[in-house]
């Protein structure tokens, strides 16, 4: 009869231990952080998207949608919503027909292969690196013109890099329920200066002429401003590390709803309190509005309170960004974490950081590279990937 110490033996440890790495799901052996599957729910997933897509409406966003489409800025941000679910789609059609638990970047290589694959995976970090260097400029920009002007902007930036890179050195999970606390906070001050915008001032003939700039370019630019939208491809993250599948849907629909009301809201807003054509001269529309808010003569200069909320989201945007990039590059080195890229892709934002030579550069670089051409990598790659799958799976049955 075998003894127990022979059926144990070191040879059968071996194989046994080698079963066990090889049936590991794909993100763990791609290199995504070891963390426990099903950690986050429906309301972190849906928070992360709304802060990270909406958080641009505290930049020089309004402006820039009224240079280009004069009182009808409101409409461009209407066709931009109207377009943002081709992401989403893309997106769950890649995932779903994937192996189950990979990510955006396991399941591009999976599917492309490892050298057309890693090429795709290249841009989409590229993506969320330029996200996140280009909007820590712009917000430290902010903070030194309009509340810190004596502070240097390189101490600004190491200033918000320390916080940002600890809540993404945390990890998906701690992001997720900062994000579900913080969401209601930031979307509520929003609202608030909206409804105090209009109290205060509003003009009544301020979206007219109808189609602003001309209804050709009005359209067309609505098409190119998709990219508005283009921070859903953090979904690409998110959705598998959801506890159930069929809730998918329900976090993208309610991120898309709430982001899309949030953008159309405060454009339009914003053409009401400074119409045309004073609203391509301020610089922060969000934060000017809401210095002009008055409720009664006790209560004025709210701005310093809704400051700290909109700092609260630009943390956590950039949090998210800095995430997004070192998940996806430990994924494509195949590294078992991805905490060891956080602090060395912060000192690399910090360094790019300080490229444009001015606010104005480097808000002109977010409207000419991110927001012109955004949607490549949150709509064209992604249904590019999809539609190769698509081709693949219609020859295996063929054959």
């Amino acid at each position: 009869m075998e003894s127990p110490a022979i059926r144990a033996s070191p040879q059968n440890t071996q194989v046994t231990g080698r079963s066990r790495r090889c049936s590991l799901s794909p993100s763990r052996a791609r290199g995504d952080a070891p963390v426990r599957k099903h950690q986050i729910g429906v309301r972190e997933v849906t928070s992360i998207g709304i802060i990270f897509v909406i958080t641009k409406i505290f930049l020089p966003f309004q402006r820039s949608l009224s240079e280009a489409g004069g009182t009808a800025a409101w409409m461009i941000a209407l066709i931009a919503a109207v377009l943002s679910p081709l992401t989403w789609w893309a997106i769950r059609g890649i995932l779903r027909n994937a192996t189950q638990g990979s990510t955006l970047i396991d399941a591009t290589e999976e599917i492309w292969g490892p050298f057309l694959g890693t090429l795709l995976n290249l841009a989409y970090f590229c993506f969320f690196f330029t996200i996140s260097f280009l909007v820590l400029r712009e917000f430290a920009e902010l903070l030194c013109s309009d509340i810190l002007p004596r502070t240097p902007i390189n101490v600004m930036l190491i200033s918000l890099l320390l916080p940002i890179s600890v809540v993404a050195h945390r990890g998906i999970e701690t992001l997720g329920r900062l994000c579900w606390v913080a969401v209601g906070l930031i979307v509520g001050s929003v609202i608030i200066v909206l409804i105090g915008g209009l109290l205060t001032h509003a003009e009544p003939k301020a979206l007219s002429p109808f189609w602003g700039t001309g209804m050709s370019n009005v359209l067309k630019t609505g098409i190119v401003k998709s990219s508005l939208f283009s921070e859903m491809l953090v979904f690409g993250f998110l959705l598998p590390r959801m506890r159930k599948s069929q809730q998918w849907g329900r976090s993208a629909w309610w991120c898309m709803a709430i982001s899309a009301f949030t953008i159309f809201s405060t454009t339009i807003v914003y053409l009401f309190v400074f119409p045309y054509p004073t609203a391509i001269r301020l610089n922060v529309p969000m934060f000017e509005m809401s210095r002009l808010i008055i409720f009664g003569r006790w209560i004025q200069r709210l701005e310093s309170v809704f400051l700290i909320t909109w700092l609260i989201s630009a943390v956590l945007k950039l949090a998210i960004g800095l995430y997004c990039s070192a998940a996806s590059m430990s994924q494509i080195l195949r590294l078992p974490k991805f905490q060891p890229l956080v602090f060395p892709l912060a000192i690399l934002a910090y360094g790019f950081a300080l490229l444009p030579g001015s606010e104005m550069t480097a808000v002109a670089w977010d409207g000419d590279l991110l927001r012109t051409y955004g949607s490549i990598f949150s709509i064209a790659l992604p249904m590019m990937t999809w539609l190769a799958f698509i081709v693949r799976r219609g020859k295996k049955k063929q054959s």
